[in-house]
């Protein structure tokens, strides 16, 4: 009976041994443990795989184990063992490991000290796990990312320059035209005045007013659609003066109370090209947000900088909405705040929202600018 026993005993053993080896292989995940006061080690068959290690050539004691590891990782792994020795916390470190056949793999250890009824700290139990693969993928990943933040800007600044061709083009040939027809429709008033009966003219001139009419708002709105397109005012004048010019056709189209205030330290010209034309469009699109869905009387927008940030803020008196709903099916504003976002992200500044129902709208954006000139020196007394 009791030979039957241990055989089941031995059986089961055997059985737990072979399911932890297989579990140990298929998560690629080795144990060791190291008796703190003999240094010497146990290691699983999974371990010695993990480190390319015959069998054939035993344990290795501490010393030699920590010789699969490079001077960086060595360093780590010593402070690690000290530290679960020291405070009898578990940790866990990242280690690079130099196989024998010159291979790179990358481990993820994790100890965990073993105490004895005293407290003290007598043995390390760990598992070590190979992530080569994971690290391979996050390296593709942060180069997959590498290039697509590459390219978005590529295309911002493909986009810039086609705005500012555009609205060149819409510029330099539209609005020479349109000046010559007020010049000929003036003049030919002025002469019909003088050739045409008293009665012919008066009736004539409804017509010539309505062409006067008709030309001035076409002007406008070429004036207008090359501010959106990429007002002059940007390339010449700097960002406050072309906020300036869009906020004065923003209240005509609209009748929306805009103010904007530029703080006397916020020189907008230490901003790169490209983060004055981001500040630009940023306005734009928070003002079409307000025009469209916030129902607000007023719109305010602040430029201000301290010593790394020029800081952008545009606020609304309007309903507001439900911050939780943003990017949902139907929710307004929508897809436009999360591409503000992206942007200044891939500009490196950081965008902030801030909104409830019924309490207006606040988006704030702190892009990084260029360092402040060094203040001269105090002339000799």
């Amino acid at each position: 009976m009791k030979r039957r026993r241990v055989g089941l005993l031995r059986a089961a053993l055997d059985s737990a041994v072979f399911r932890l080896e297989a579990t140990q292989d298929l998560a690629r995940v080795g144990d060791w443990e190291l008796d703190r006061h003999s240094g010497r080690m146990r290691w699983s068959r999974e371990l010695f795989r993990l480190f390319d290690r015959p069998e054939a050539l035993g344990v290795p004691d501490i010393n030699e184990a920590l010789g699969y590891y490079g001077p960086t990782s060595l360093e780590r792994t010593r402070d690690a063992f000290w530290q679960a020795i020291d405070t009898g916390r578990r940790c866990a470190l990242e280690q690079e490991a130099i196989l024998p056949s010159g291979q790179v793999r990358h481990h993820v250890t994790v100890i965990v000290p073993v105490s004895d009824g005293q407290g003290q700290v007598y043995k390390l139990y760990g598992t070590v796990q190979d992530i080569t693969e994971r690290k391979q993928m996050e390296a593709e990943r942060i180069e997959y990312l590498a290039r697509l933040e590459a390219l978005s800007r590529h295309l911002v600044e493909i986009e810039e320059r086609e705005r500012r061709e555009l609205a060149s083009a819409l510029h330099d040939r539209a609005s020479p035209n349109l000046a010559a027809l007020r010049i000929l429709f003036a003049n030919l008033s002025a002469q019909l005045a003088h050739t045409l009966p008293a009665d012919a003219h008066a009736g004539l001139q409804p017509l010539l007013d309505d062409a006067a009419a008709l030309l001035a708002d076409t002007t406008a709105g070429i004036r207008e659609l090359c501010t959106n397109l990429r007002p002059a005012t940007l390339d010449y004048g700097g960002l406050a003066p072309a906020l300036h010019e869009y906020l004065t056709q923003f209240r005509q189209r609209t009748g929306l109370d805009a103010a904007i205030e530029v703080a006397s330290d916020a020189d907008t010209c230490a901003l790169t090209p490209a983060s004055t034309a981001l500040c630009f469009r940023l306005v734009q699109e928070a003002l079409t947000n307000c025009a469209k869905h916030a129902q607000a009387g007023g719109v305010r927008i602040q430029l201000e900088r301290d010593a790394h940030h020029i800081r952008l803020t545009v606020a609304d008196d309007g309903v507001g909405f439900d911050l939780s709903r943003l990017g949902e099916a139907g929710s307004t504003p929508g897809l436009g705040l999360i591409t503000m976002r992206e942007r200044v992200e891939l500009a490196g500044g950081r965008f902030t929202l801030r909104t409830r129902p019924g309490e207006g709208t606040e988006i704030t954006v702190d892009l990084p600018c260029l360092p402040l000139p060094p203040e001269p020196p105090e002339p000799p007394r």
